[in-house]
């Protein structure tokens, strides 16, 4: 995806693509390990990269299948709506994603013809400030 050069008033705003769909045929069987906190701060610039503030969030990586069901819908998609509407107002978006990875990894299976394959999700975030979703009546801002 090229950055919007054209388009001076996104500048310093976020710009979220959200992608539901296979990047792949490839079958994710899984692997046993224990899990390990990551900490991370964010630099802050006067003048900003023209790819700064852009966020895809991606159903799978690059070459996996994306899994679904056939009532309830995609794996992806059902752990975002549910997170969204449990703690988008309280955490910033990175953080949900990253809950939204877990629930996920965690919580998701194949079954059928193909059993047992698992699912994780791609988060590529270039913003550079938390990003917070508000209620319409709050006024408070988003960012």
């Amino acid at each position: 995806m090229a950055p919007i050069k054209g388009c001076k008033s996104l500048a310093g705003k976020p710009k979220i693509f959200i992608f539901q769909a296979c990047r792949g045929s490839e079958f994710d069987s899984g692997i046993e390990t224990f899990d390990s906190p990551e900490v991370s701060e964010a630099v802050k610039r006067r003048i900003i990269p023209i790819e700064a503030d852009y966020l895809y969030a991606y159903s799978t990586v690059p070459g996996y299948y994306a899994w679904r069901n056939k009532v309830k819908g995609s794996w992806f998609v059902q752990a975002l709506h549910e997170l969204m509407k449990e703690c988008a107002c309280r955490i910033d978006f990175v953080k949900l994603l990253t809950r939204v990875n877990y629930k996920v990894a965690s919580e998701f299976e194949s079954k059928g013809q193909v059993k047992g394959m698992k699912q994780i999700p791609s988060i590529v975030s270039m913003l550079t400030k938390d990003l917070y979703f508000t209620d319409k009546n709050s006024g408070v801002a988003g960012i």
